[in-house]
């Protein structure tokens, strides 16, 4: 078997199984709760809340004591959950249907299983996966993998497999009862030969037997295979991988059920309830009625496919399944996953109730016994019940069997092409399926609605008296309902239908996109019902399209509508029927309006092309023109206008295009393009005010860009005559007065503006006023003082330090502490002094040269103390490079923390630390932030400062840089401190897999070995 098995397999565990033929062989099945495991069934629910359980404990005592018999056996892995088919009833389309819940439980079983077989798929375990019930088989796999497995959070439990064998079934010879001419005497008693008189044989329904196979060359029963004439594909599946391209059977015990079902006549008697239905098959209990097989065949039944297991098509399944097999005296759940998920696909299955009759009361069989299962009991020739035909009640103290059929004495095909008579519920089962192929090619609303067919089948049985092991004459634990009479079912089905269901009529009120078609309620059935809808293009199911109007979709476009209506009424079949096709559905008209342009259009102002109300879903493509003339390049949602486009009529063209609806273009009001306005500070007055000093005027830069600036100097509020320059040189007679300077900016198709400064008194000049300068080393983390000089008079200084010209936010007093963002910049400060009567004169000091990365703080290699006038607390950055860099924390008596890696290292020394230590780290520096934009790619190694050198967010790797170098080990932290007990670590692994993280905001720092990664938002 292959790693990865492109099939799946159901859940059981260990039980036996007997074909319920008497005395027929012991077979096997398993039981998901025999082993003191839980009584719940196995479900596809990838998505279940639970407490946290002990791996140990998910794995059951008998597992337990398989693992201890042999170190590597097979297993199965359960999951929890449950998945909701109820929607598949509402399903009108028999294809449909089926799809529906075999996409369904797949989808299930593949979220639910995900983990699990990804650590299978990695640790190279073969496996196969299952979908029809929840779980997986796991092959050769040892007690520490099991419990690995279990640790899955889906995982509910580990169970055995189990494996029987099967002894031959014996035959019953004697005569053959007396009946009519040329039918069984179990066709007679249930009256199916009077169907074949109305001309109902069957026709149109498949029925399936999971059994031991069929005798596929029987002359009973080879007309009627499915693969008759088209082949085996679909048809037929062999669960023991023998490779059987045809079926075959090497018990009997299938052919017989499957005559009694459909066969035909031996040249003197009918054998077959339903000669006219098809057959196909699948044999689960061909070898020893594992588990395992039971399920790939029950699975298989859900979704047929071609022999070599490809081309899974639920369309294809059968409307009825007999199961002629089961688990003696038990209540045992096995199987009933599958069940219910055959009943959401519409399919019928029939269950022999047990052949432990003789036992007395309760002796019924799982899986005949439980509720969800409808089983059948075995009477005589004479009309009596079978001894050996088992009695309820059973699960939960329901009424078993259901119903009773002719089981003793029944005659039927076996391989080779004889005939025997075989006695047993086993014989009993199939007439009730055969009875139901009679029934739904009769009454056709009855097709997959199995609860309609039981109630039917249940309410027309001929009812028997018999309490002795419980219930009432109607319903008894030894007869269930009563006599099965395919005729009274057929009659009874008859009253429950409609007098009149005339087909819905469809109005278009406007038949095309976006459009609307309603159904006409004027056709009228007999008697009223109410309706639900589903419609369809061009035959197929419109996913949420169940309301009594419909507004096609884009997708409709061309194709043909129909609605179909399942009428109800208390009493009645729920009947489906569908109206004639509409036209052609058309393309729609677009809604559409008239864009308009916002905000007031003006030269360098952004506009933008608000569409208005449209169709929802359509897209856009846009165009601008200018008196009428499309602007090459404008296309955009947004458009700027240049000084060329100053005074003319700006109008932008929307098209709008959607999927199934005509294009539309839409062309908005014509605005006029009026001047642009400058964002333009005032100016400023640089240099020290006083008599025959020379002052500037610093004209802050404006937006857009002047292309022209001149400059006005005015005296209290005057012009002063010729003062236009930037800079003016202030006359002694000035003393005292007011000086300002206006700036002019003009731009073509921008509005000139102009700006004035604040003004600047003239007084008195310092006799003394040198230049500052600045001490200190400009690196970063150092700190810098301004020397004022010495000037007469003394005055009051403030200062405003500068990097690269720009102030440095708070940095305003004498001396600065370099910071990260200043690296590489030139640093300059900003005196002002002041001093009443005198002239406010401003002295710049500086600049430094660019500002260098930290000095030195920790040497490289070897250990030093903490404290005093040796290392100081706080964070350190080396660069260790191609190095293996190693540091670590000591106290006076132990290591505090640890770390070692390539790349950028990062540690945080706490004062409560004794020493620090490292080794082909490089020296250590403090560390200050802002030194570096944060990137969003980190290298193959190192540690990063999220938010700082790092910026938050996803990240993904494809995994190892060098695959000989290890997997890619990362960890997000909370502190670099690199405690010994990683208390400081918020995740980390080592992965061999592309694998994505998320860089939570409690973290401070990245740390990464052997892969890059890249953020990804």
């Amino acid at each position: 078997m292959s790693r990865r098995t492109l099939v799946t397999r159901a859940v059981a565990s260990a039980a036996t199984v007997a074909f319920l033929a008497s005395p027929a062989a012991a077979v096997a099945a398993p039981d998901p709760a025999a082993d003191g495991g839980p009584t719940s069934r196995p479900s596809a629910a990838p998505q279940v809340a639970r407490a946290a359980v002990d791996p140990a404990d998910k794995i059951t005592t008998a597992a337990t004591k398989a693992f201890r018999a042999e170190e590597e056996t097979d297993f199965w892995l359960r999951f929890a959950g449950e998945t909701d088919l109820s929607a598949a009833g509402g399903i009108t389309s028999w294809s449909e249907r089926g799809d529906y819940v075999y996409e369904t439980l797949k989808a299930a079983a593949e979220a639910s299983q995900e983990q699990a077989i990804a650590a299978l798929e990695e640790s190279g375990t073969e496996y196969t996966s299952y979908w029809a019930t929840n779980a997986i088989l796991v092959e050769d796999g040892s007690l520490a993998l099991a419990t690995d497995l279990a640790a899955d959070a889906q995982v509910l439990e580990v169970r055995p497999t189990t494996r029987h064998a099967l002894e031959e079934p014996e035959t019953t010879e004697g005569a053959v009862p007396d009946a009519a001419a040329t039918s069984t005497y179990g066709i007679k008693a249930i009256n199916a030969d009077d169907m074949w008189a109305k001309g109902f044989t069957g026709d149109g329904i498949v029925v399936a037997g999971l059994d031991t196979g069929v005798s596929r060359t029987h002359p009973a029963l080879s007309a009627q295979y499915r693969g008759a004439t088209s082949g085996s594909n679909y048809n037929w599946f062999d669960s023991t991988g023998a490779g059987a391209t045809s079926p075959r059977d090497d018990d009997g015990h299938g052919t017989h059920t499957m005559g009694t079902m459909v066969g035909t006549d031996d040249g003197a008697m009918n054998i077959g309830v339903a000669p006219g239905a098809e057959w196909i098959a699948a044999n689960g209990c061909a070898d020893t009625c594992a588990d395992a097989t039971l399920i790939a065949s029950g699975q298989w039944l859900l979704a047929p496919t071609r022999l070599d297991g490809t081309g899974a098509d639920p369309a294809r399944r059968p409307h009825v399944v007999n199961n002629s097999w089961g688990l003696s005296l038990s209540s045992d759940p096995f199987m009933e996953d599958v069940i219910g998920a055959w009943e959401a696909a519409g399919i019928f299955s029939t269950w022999s109730n047990g052949n432990d009759g003789e036992l007395g009361c309760e002796s019924s069989g799982s899986p005949g016994s439980r509720q969800a299962s409808y089983s059948v009991g075995a009477f005589t020739p004479s009309g009596t019940i079978a001894p050996y035909s088992s009695r309820g009640p059973g699960q939960s103290g329901t009424v078993k069997p259901d119903i009773a059929a002719p089981g003793s004495s029944v005659r039927s095909a076996v391989p080779g092409g004889g005939y025997e008579q075989w006695s047993g519920t086993s014989m009993a089962a199939p007439h009730v399926a055969g009875a139901v192929a009679l029934l739904w090619d009769a009454v056709p609303e009855l097709v997959g609605n199995v609860p309609a067919t039981r109630a039917i089948l249940d309410g027309s049985a001929k009812d028997v008296n018999d309490t002795s092991c419980g219930g009432n004459v109607d319903d008894n634990n030894v007869w269930g309902e009563g006599k099965l009479d395919v005729l009274a079912a057929y009659e009874a089905a008859q009253g429950q239908q409609f007098t009149t269901t005339p087909a819905p009529v469809i109005n278009a009120i406007e038949p095309s996109v976006g459009g609307a078609l309603v159904v006409d309620p004027d056709p009228v059935w007999d008697p009223v019902a109410d309706f639900t809808y589903q419609w369809r293009r061009d035959g197929a199911m419109i996913s949420g399209a169940n309301k009594f109007l419909y507004q096609p979709q884009p997708a409709d476009a061309g194709a043909r509508i129909t609605v179909t209506v399942v009428g109800s009424a208390d009493g009645y079949l729920p009947t489906a029927v569908t109206s004639e096709p509409t036209e052609p559905i058309g393309i729609g008209d677009l809604a559409s309006s008239a864009p308009t342009i916002s905000p007031t259009a003006k030269v360098g102002t952004t506009l933008y092309a608000k569409s208005g109300a449209w169709t929802s879903g359509t897209t856009f493509t846009y165009q601008w023109f200018a008196n009428g003339t499309a602007i090459s390049g404008a296309t955009g949602f947004t458009f700027v206008p240049t000084s060329t486009h100053r005074g003319k009529q700006l109008t932008v063209t929307i098209s709008g295009k959607r999927a199934g609806y005509a294009p539309e273009s839409r062309t908005s009001p014509a605005v006029t393009v009026g001047y642009g306005a400058f964002v333009m500070a005032a100016p400023r007055i640089s240099g020290m005010s006083y008599p025959g000093a020379t002052v500037s005027a610093v004209a802050p830069p404006a937006t857009p860009a002047r292309t022209t600036t001149t400059y006005q100097w005015k005296v209290d509020g005057r012009n002063i005559s010729g003062a236009t320059k930037s800079t003016f040189k202030i006359p002694a007679s000035y003393d005292g007065r007011k000086l300002t300077v206006t700036v002019t900016g003009k731009r073509p198709g921008i509005s000139t503006k102009s700006v004035t400064s604040a003004h600047s008194t003239v007084d008195a000049k310092f006799s003394a006023s040198p230049t500052p300068t600045i001490s200190g080393s400009a690196r970063v983390g150092a700190k810098l003082t301004v020397k004022t000089g010495t000037w007469r008079p003394a005055p009051a200084f403030t200062y405003q330090w500068l990097a690269d010209s720009v102030p440095i936010s708070g940095a305003t007093s004498s001396s600065y502490t370099v910071k990260g963002p200043q690296l590489g910049k030139k640093i300059s400060v900003v005196v002002t002094a002041r001093k009443f009567g005198y002239a406010t004169v401003v002295r710049t000091g500086g600049p430094t040269g660019a500002v260098a990365k930290p000095a030195t703080a920790i040497p490289a290699n070897g250990g030093y103390l903490v404290g005093g006038n040796n290392v100081a607390a706080g964070t350190y950055v080396a660069q260790a490079g191609t190095r293996l860099c190693a540091w670590q924390r000591e106290s006076r008596t132990e290591v505090l923390g640890w770390d070692y890696g390539f790349g950028q290292r990062i540690a945080t020394v706490k004062s409560t630390d004794y020493g620090f230590w490292s080794d082909e780290c490089g020296a250590w520096s403090k560390y200050y932030s802002g030194m570096a934009a944060p990137k969003t790619r980190t290298f193959n190694n190192g540690v990063y400062v999220l938010g700082d050198q790092l910026q938050r967010g996803t990240y993904v790797t494809t995994g190892p840089a060098n695959g000989e170098g290890g997997g890619c080990y990362y960890a997000i932290m909370k502190e670099f401190t690199a405690d010994a007990n990683r208390d400081q670590l918020v995740e980390y692994a080592s992965v061999t897999e592309p694998t994505t993280v998320t860089l939570p905001s409690t973290a401070k720092g990245f740390e990464t070995g052997n892969c890059t990664w890249q953020r990804v938002s």
